[in-house]
């Protein structure tokens, strides 16, 4: 069942548009599988536990984990570094990134969010960047989230509460740390830029209605700002427990918008149908792009199909950008110079007796078409190191593309090594528009120039 209301995506998918959709996440995205970490309360639980048999704490902060925390601290900081820190389950809080990382990480990369503010800790967010070829870095303060360098691969990931990777004795677990300069500074630099940058935006909340009471009051600090276009709370909890749970953060989000909207249900799976319907616009948009190659062609325009699951809505968005399956797709919206690709989609479909995910099946062949867009045809092929897992289709159409005769396609892919070494690609036999064309008889080819006109 869907968790997100049509009118909803909508919204937000024209605020992506707008460049005024920001994301605020907490700890709740990272408990579904495949991810598993602990919550909050389960990881109190683990630190007191595991304390117990060495000495006494209040029964009743048991699965209070900020509380746990201030007690080491208000012994000493060097108590708080040397004990409590050790005490956390550190390897229950790293595994694997889910559906809802997985969504962020592809909004940030392509830059459908312009931002996302994290307490989580983890870096499971960074993992998935990390799988698709990305130097996705978290930004710790408000200085690193506006540098253009820093976030040269993405949008700013506002990392306020701390970073596993990055510093970590110095995340954020109890308010009595506000005393350190350090971590009072980078929090102070982060509310600065959420203040600077909030006001006017559509923000949603994933995952984040935290059992740490101070990261609560800290938010609510920070994001005490009049002026979100919206506010969209995602979460399975009940409206009033959720305003009980976190009453200043409740009232600061409430106050801060006219339009205020609390959906139940899970984050991680509401992201996920958020992307989906993201890379159906994206592919919707990019099949357009065929209309004048198809008038230049005598055919008519008619839109496809676009019936796919998430996953491979997001493989057809690769291919249209030209880069293989263990590479992020960059593009908030396709390419003009895509428009060949787009063509081959249509041109192909009606050949086709069948669709296997983002591929097509024609004469008992799978075919992949990829956005070649003037290349060598080998230099894109050169470009497709993708892992051995990957299924591989029969033929890959690399559409715009021109075969310039480049000795290394003389080998053919697979073959042991020799004086000349085997292209990438895989197995499968590469060929331009024009060799397709001809090959599954889909009539006269139409020559597209950059850009998208046709000639």
């Amino acid at each position: 069942m869907r968790i997100l209301p049509d009118a909803t995506v909508t919204r937000l998918l024209g605020s992506m548009d707008a460049n005024h959709l920001v994301a605020l996440c907490g700890a709740g995205l990272s408990v579904p599988q495949p991810s598993g970490l602990m919550s909050a309360v389960h990881v109190a639980e683990a630190c007191y536990d595991k304390w117990s048999a060495i000495g006494d704490l209040q029964p009743e902060i048991r699965q209070n984990i900020g509380k746990i925390a201030d007690h080491f601290y208000r012994l000493s900081p060097q108590e708080f570094e040397s004990v409590f820190l050790s005490l956390v389950p550190w390897n229950e809080l790293v595994g694997q990134h889910n559906a809802g990382h997985a969504a962020l990480g592809d909004f940030l990369v392509s830059r459908a969010m312009c931002g996302v503010l994290s307490t989580n800790f983890d870096g499971l967010i960074e993992q998935w960047g990390e799988f698709n070829k990305v130097d996705l870095r978290g930004a710790l303060t408000g200085q690193e989230a506006s540098d253009w360098a820093f976030c040269a691969n993405q949008s700013p990931l506002v990392k306020f509460h701390g970073c596993m990777t990055r510093d970590r004795k110095k995340t954020l677990w109890t308010d009595g740390q506000l005393a350190d300069g350090t971590i009072k500074a980078r929090v102070t630099s982060c509310s600065q830029w959420m203040q600077l940058n909030l006001p006017g935006k559509d923000l949603v909340v994933i995952g984040f209605w935290s059992d740490w009471a101070y990261l609560n009051q800290v938010l609510a600090k920070a994001m005490d700002i009049q002026g979100f276009d919206s506010v969209t709370v995602i979460d399975p909890l009940e409206t009033a427990k959720l305003e009980q749970k976190a009453p200043q953060l409740w009232a600061t989000l409430l106050r801060g918008s006219d339009r205020f909207e609390h959906i139940p249900g899970s984050g991680a799976d509401a992201l996920d149908e958020l992307r989906t319907a993201f890379s159906r616009v994206w592919i919707e948009r990019f099949y357009a792009l065929a209309k004048e190659p198809l008038k230049a062609a005598g055919r008519n325009y008619t839109p496809l199909d676009l019936a796919l699951d998430g996953e491979n809505l997001y493989r057809c968005r690769q291919d249209a950008e030209g880069l293989p399956y263990n590479r992020a797709a960059r593009n908030k919206t396709p390419s003009a110079h895509s428009s060949q690709a787009a063509y081959m989609h249509h041109i192909m479909t009606p050949a086709a007796s069948a669709r296997e995910g983002s591929w097509y099946v024609v004469a008992d062949q799978r075919v992949r078409i990829v956005q070649g867009a003037g290349k060598d045809i080998n230099s894109v092929r050169q470009q497709f190191n993708e892992p051995p897992a990957i299924k591989q289709p029969d033929v890959v159409v690399c559409a715009g593309a021109e075969d310039y005769g480049v000795p290394g396609r003389i080998v053919p892919s697979g073959q042991g090594e020799n004086i000349v070494r085997a292209v990438r690609g895989g197995s499968a036999d590469w060929i331009t528009s024009v060799e397709a064309i001809q090959r599954f008889g889909l009539g006269a080819p139409v020559i597209v120039q950059e850009g998208g006109g046709s000639g």
